[in-house]
């Protein structure tokens, strides 16, 4: 199963820009997409669902998150706005996962988003708050379904290389939270859009799990920059971790 997530939101301000995401999306034909911050207006000819549509977009409001495939099926999971995360589903032929889309409250969430932040809350707490409610949930799928689970998204934190735009105690969290889970980030030593920098959007899984390849979508397309993210994908045998 390929599986592949992206940050579309920098790069969709343009027609010329959304026109090469569509594209870039469609050359990879992966077989679930997660797309965090979906420009406005964003549509797909495959099954997708997406978290409530209630952050506030230059055109109206939008999803933090997209979960995108061919047979996408909705769970039994409701989860609320502030939770920045959808779960759905996915089928392809024999495999079958649990994938949980998400994005990660980012450095300036205070200033940036306050309607995501309780009183008295710090920028770390935000954080804290969010990535252990986000693990809760997937323990819970854990618990629930007798099927492999995916989380992907935008953790808006790498976990190794250089900490710009992120923090070592925030890093060190992840980590902690990953290997409780009994995850490992696939693509965590992907590189960044942004050189000399690691990959902060994620697809992670169990820790077992042999990657049979794995790649970038660049974020540069014919001179048209597409986004501030790289996307990313990997090929795995969800069926088959060890």
């Amino acid at each position: 199963m390929r599986i592949a997530t992206w940050n579309l939101e920098r790069g969709g301000r343009t027609l010329a820009a959304r026109s090469a995401q569509s594209g870039a999306i469609q050359r990879l034909a992966a077989d679930v997409f997660v797309l965090t911050e979906l420009p406005e207006g964003f549509k797909t000819e495959r099954r997708m669902m997406a978290s409530p549509a209630r952050r506030s977009g230059g055109r109206g409001d939008e999803s933090w998150v997209a979960i995108v495939g061919d047979d996408v099926q909705e769970l039994d999971l409701e989860l609320p706005f502030e939770r920045l995360a959808v779960a759905a589903r996915v089928n392809h032929g024999r495999q079958k996962v649990i994938v949980y889309g998400a994005v990660l409250p980012w450095l300036a969430v205070t200033s940036h988003a306050p309607y995501l932040v309780q009183p008295g809350e710090t920028s770390f707490e935000v954080f804290q708050r969010v990535l252990r409610e986000q693990a809760a949930d997937i323990a819970l799928l854990q618990r629930s379904y007798g099927e492999p689970i995916i989380w992907a998204g935008d953790f808006n934190q790498s976990l190794v290389g250089a900490l710009n735009g992120g923090a070592a105690v925030r890093r060190e969290l992840l980590k902690k939270t990953l290997a409780e889970l009994g995850f490992g980030a696939w693509n965590g030593e992907a590189s960044h859009a942004q050189a000399g920098l690691k990959a902060v959007d994620l697809i992670c899984g169990n820790a077992a799990t042999i990657v049979r390849g794995q790649g970038r979508i660049d974020n540069v397309c014919d001179g048209v920059v597409i986004s501030d993210h790289a996307g990313y994908w990997v090929d795995v045998d969800v069926t088959d971790p060890a």
